[in-house]
């Protein structure tokens, strides 16, 4: 559009309709190019180096694990240490009043934006609901089966949160312990794992690892809001340095700046 020339916009095409933004269900590559600018897990691969390399992102250094020995049986240790001061994007769940809105309040909304929008700092236990999601009895985690031959307690958490799954109702995971994930401070989660497996922490690039907020999911479980497309499968919420502002993926989706996006430089090396 004439309007938008000389402006600071990247145009391109996306092949397919993304069928998951939420990032315990989210496992496609055309998906990847919108959770990707959203979602931060506590990893990343540098930009530019070969052989790939992984570097932190929201994490202050790769975990390295502890062994642990327990009753005759092993275990991997992870302490995931987040950097302070990183804020999400501005959404609708971090103000308060917005969590227990009424039907015919939304029913009026174009998007979720058009309410009155908070942030907050993340922290740990953002990282360890997003775990427990994964076990969650109304989502389909595609990595759920293999996590839970892994992380302690996650198989039982599943069969727990199913008994205590209530129809209609929003089932906060707060509530509910998972063994093998805990925050240890504000800062700091731990992940304890059945036996060594270097591999988690490639696990830990990945969206399915990436923060997600109670209030997000809280706000999106209100009558009304999955009529209108208001889920997160729909509107990802995020720290990254982008925030999707308009979603119409039979024609248009727009990724705009996150304002309270903390800054990366680009790569010196590599």
């Amino acid at each position: 559009p004439a309007a938008e020339r000389g402006k600071n916009i990247l145009y391109s095409v996306f092949p397919d309709r993304p069928k998951h933004l939420d990032p315990a269900q989210s496992y496609a590559s055309d998906e990847a190019t919108f959770t990707r600018q959203v979602y931060e897990p506590p990893l990343q691969y540098h930009y530019l180096k070969r052989p790939y390399e992984l570097i932190p992102l929201t994490a202050l250094e790769i975990p390295q694990p502890r062994r642990v020995e327990k009753n005759g049986a092993t275990y991997s240790v992870y302490d995931i240490r987040i950097k302070p001061g990183i804020k999400f994007q501005p959404h609708p769940g971090f103000v308060a009043a917005n969590l227990s809105l009424e039907k015919p309040t939304i029913e009026k909304l174009k998007t979720p934006y058009d309410l009155p929008l908070g942030t907050r700092e993340l922290t740990a236990d953002d990282y360890v609901y997003q775990i427990k999601r994964l076990a969650h009895p109304q989502l389909h985690s595609p990595i759920f089966g293999l996590m839970s031959e892994y992380i302690v307690g996650l198989k039982d958490y599943a069969a727990r949160l199913k008994a205590a799954s209530k129809p209609g109702e929003w089932l906060d995971l707060r509530a509910h312990e998972l063994e093998g994930v805990s925050r240890v401070d504000e800062h700091t989660y731990r992940v304890t794992l059945k036996g060594p497996y270097p591999q988690f922490v490639y696990w830990l690039a990945m969206p399915f690892f990436a923060p997600m907020p109670w209030e997000a999911e809280k706000f999106f479980h209100q009558p009304g809001m999955a009529e209108k497309n208001f889920t997160l499968d729909w509107w990802p919420v995020g720290t990254g340095p982008f925030m999707l502002a308009e979603n119409d993926p039979n024609a248009r989706m727009v990724l705009a700046r996150n304002p309270n996006f903390r800054g990366e430089p680009y790569p010196s090396q590599g």
